[in-house]
């Protein structure tokens, strides 16, 4: 009998199932492209399949587990079903008439109804995507710990910053996330290949607010953010030209001059979706060209 992907109930079978796919549309500027870059960036891509192996992990870690993790957290139905739930916990909490008087009976029996309420209310919310959370997280620490004590540090805190970005103003969410998506990938691939520079962090930084500017688009004060954008990119490009990188220094500042072309006709059509899609290829090409200028 042929195994669907997704049994019920299997008497005979896996323990777990794993769902990958793609993300829909395809996106250039994300978790997958800074863990590249730092990678790049890094000098560790020598050509041996070690250094190729450590690559793919790092990408893996950084979009698909701890992405993963954060998806399984900020759109969990539980977080919103839970708080209903735990209305009625006062009922489960009260004691019968019958119940014993004696001490430790009374905390006996206290315990077994909360143990109840658990495993009959709460469990239920939460057991699918509490366990794929756990997965991916030991999942990503685990491979972070095979790299060394920085990147799992820097692992960890991104998981953290995943669990509080629920829990902040939708403005402040944006940033955390592009502190997730951007820079902690970056640095954790730059430091699974064992490498630190403070001109790499300082690039890093640049780069997440050109993230943060394009999540920041759909918000209020869109103009603010193409600013920031702009300006952001012009540093790129004189810092490059600073450190004898022209070639490198022309290309930014050219896809720069092609996304102020870009931002003409978005002051037109005000189509903020289909600008921000346009202008991924031209950061992407400025992150490979930072890259490759601090791996050489």
């Amino acid at each position: 009998m042929e195994e669907s992907s997704y049994p019920a109930r299997p008497v005979l079978g896996r323990l777990l199932a794993l769902d990958v796919r793609p993300t829909r549309p395809l996106t250039l500027i994300g978790p997958a492209a800074a863990a590249l870059c730092g990678a790049l960036a890094s000098g560790g891509l020598d050509g041996r399949a070690q250094s190729w192996v450590a690559l793919v992990l790092s990408i893996l870690l950084c979009d698909t587990l701890i992405g993963a993790w954060r998806a399984l957290w900020l759109h969990a139905d539980w977080r919103v079903a839970l708080p209903r739930n735990l209305a009625s916990a006062r009922i489960w909490f009260m004691l019968p008439d019958d119940a014993p008087v004696a001490f430790v009976p009374r905390v006996w029996r206290a315990l077994t109804r909360r143990i109840a309420f658990a495993r009959n209310v709460i469990w239920p919310l939460i057991d699918s995507e509490i366990i794929g959370m756990l997965i991916a997280g030991v999942l990503a620490a685990c491979i972070a710990a095979l790299f060394n004590l920085a990147t799992f540090g820097l692992t960890l805190a991104a998981l953290a910053l995943a669990l509080i970005e629920a829990q902040v103003s939708d403005r402040n969410a944006l940033s955390l996330r592009a502190l997730i998506e951007m820079t902690l990938p970056w640095l954790i691939a730059h430091s699974a290949f064992g490498a630190f520079s403070w001109l790499a962090l300082f690039f890093v930084l640049l780069f997440t607010l050109i993230y943060r500017a394009l999540l920041g688009l759909a918000q209020e004060a869109p103009e603010r953010w193409l600013t920031w954008n702009n300006v952001a990119q012009l540093i790129i490009a004189l810092v490059l030209f600073a450190s004898n990188t022209p070639v490198g220094a022309a290309i930014v500042a050219l896809g720069l001059l092609a996304q102020v072309l870009w931002q003409i006709h978005w002051r037109t059509e005000r189509a903020t979706r289909a600008y921000a899609q346009h202008i991924q290829a031209y950061i992407l090409a400025a992150m490979l060209v930072v890259s490759i200028s601090l791996w050489f």
